[in-house]
C-alpha cells in the first residue's frame, strides 16, 4: 500500500513511519517540516491548506491522519479548535476529491473528558468503552471529538471509510523509538532523559504534585491510562491494512495501568462508587480493549513495566528489578 502520514514529522508520526515501512508500505510523510525517518517521501506541506493537500494525496490508497495541536496549553483555545478541526476538514476533503476511499484519524482518549476537565467529572463505569458517554470540557477533547464528527459526516454523505482511534497517553518506551521521537513534534529539543525524568517518571511517582499545562497529565485523571508508542503505531498499521467499511471508533490502549498500585486499590481509593462492569485485577487498565481486538485483531505487546525506560527508571532511583 502507498500511505499519505500527516504530521509524519511528529514524535509519535516516526513510529507510525517506521511501523509502515517495516511492513514493507511506501510511505508519504506530509509535514510543515521534513522529518528524520529515513525512506519516507517527504512532502513539505500544510495539512489545513487544502490546494496542498489536493496536490499531494492522488495514487495513495489511504491517508492516517496525525497532524494537530496535540494538546491544551499549546495554543489559545480558539486557535487549537480551528487548526485542529480545520486540517481535519481538509484531510477528508482532499480525500474525496483525490478518490482516497480511507482515513485513518488519530482521535484521543480526551474525549471522554476527564482528561483534562475544568470542573469535577467521574467516568459512568469501568472499563471505560467506546460507548462511553463523551463530555469534553476543554479545547483539545472537543477538537478531537468533533473530528470524530466530521469524519462520521463524511462516511455518511459520500461513503469514505473512516476510523477514528482513541489514543491514550502513547509513552516512547524504547530508547532507539525515543531517540526520534524527541526530534521532532511537541518534544522537540528535549533529551530522552528529560522526557522520561519529566513526564513518565513524574506520572509513575504520582505524588500530590502540580500538574501544569501543557505537560504530563496527572495519571488519575486520565485513569491512569499509558499505550506504548510502538503498540500504537501497529494498531495505525492494522486500521490501513483491514481498510474496515464505513465509520468506526476504536479505543487504543495498554493493557495495564501506569500506576504501581493494582487496579482494585486504585479503584477502591478514587473512585469506590463507579460501576464496574467486568471484575479487573493486578494492573489491568480501565481503558476496554476489546473493540480494537474484534475488529483489528489488536492486542498490546509491550509493557512500560519491562521496557528501556523502565530499565533507566530501575537504576536513577534505584529500585529493585
Amino acid at each position: 500500500m502507498k500511505i499519505l502520514i500527516t504530521g509524519a514529522a511528529g514524535s509519535l508520526g516516526s513510529y507510525v513511519c517506521r511501523e509502515m515501512l517495516a511492513a514493507g508500505h511506501t510511505v508519504t510523510g506530509y509535514s510543515r517540516t521534513r522529518g528524520v525517518v529515513d525512506g519516507v517521501d517527504w512532502i513539505v506541506g500544510d495539512a489545513g491548506n487544502l490546494a496542498d493537500l489536493k496536490r499531494a494525496v492522488p495514487g495513495h490508497d489511504a491517508i492516517i491522519h496525525l497532524a494537530a495541536i496535540p494538546g491544551p496549553g499549546r495554543a489559545s483555545p480558539e486557535d487549537l479548535l480551528t487548526r485542529n478541526i480545520g486540517t481535519t476538514a481538509c484531510v477528508l476533503e482532499s480525500a474525496i476529491r483525490g478518490d482516497i476511499g480511507l482515513v485513518v484519524f488519530a482521535s484521543s482518549g480526551a474525549v471522554v473528558g476527564t482528561t483534562f476537565c475544568r470542573r469535577p467529572l467521574v467516568p459512568r463505569y469501568f472499563p471505560v468503552d467506546e460507548e462511553h458517554p463523551c463530555e469534553p470540557q476543554d479545547a483539545y477533547g472537543l477538537s478531537k471529538l468533533l473530528g470524530e464528527l466530521t469524519c462520521r459526516s463524511y462516511t455518511d454523505a459520500y461513503g469514505l471509510a473512516t476510523t477514528c482511534l482513541r489514543v491514550n497517553n502513547a509513552w516512547y518506551l524504547d530508547r532507539e523509538g525515543a531517540e526520534l521521537a524527541v526530534r521532532g513534534g511537541w518534544a522537540r529539543e528535549m533529551t530522552v532523559e528529560h522526557l522520561w525524568e519529566s513526564r513518565y517518571a513524574k506520572i509513575v511517582a504520582d505524588g500530590n504534585e502540580d500538574w501544569p499545562t501543557p505537560g504530563p497529565v496527572s495519571p488519575r485523571r486520565n485513569i491512569w491510562a499509558v499505550s506504548d508508542a510502538r503498540d500504537v503505531a501497529r494498531a495505525f498499521r492494522l486500521a490501513a491494512e483491514r481498510r474496515l467499511a464505513g465509520h468506526e471508533v476504536i479505543n487504543l490502549g495498554g493493557h495495564e495501568t501506569c500506576s504501581l498500585e493494582n487496579t482494585p486499590e486504585l479503584l477502591a481509593k478514587h473512585y469506590p462508587k463507579v460501576l464496574l462492569r467486568r471484575a479487573l485485577s493486578g494492573h489491568d487498565s480501565l481503558i476496554a480493549g476489546e473493540k480494537a481486538a474484534r475488529l483489528l485483531d489488536f492486542v498490546p505487546q509491550y509493557s512500560w513495566r519491562r521496557s528501556d525506560f523502565a530499565d533507566w527508571l530501575r537504576r536513577k532511583k534505584n529500585l529493585p528489578a
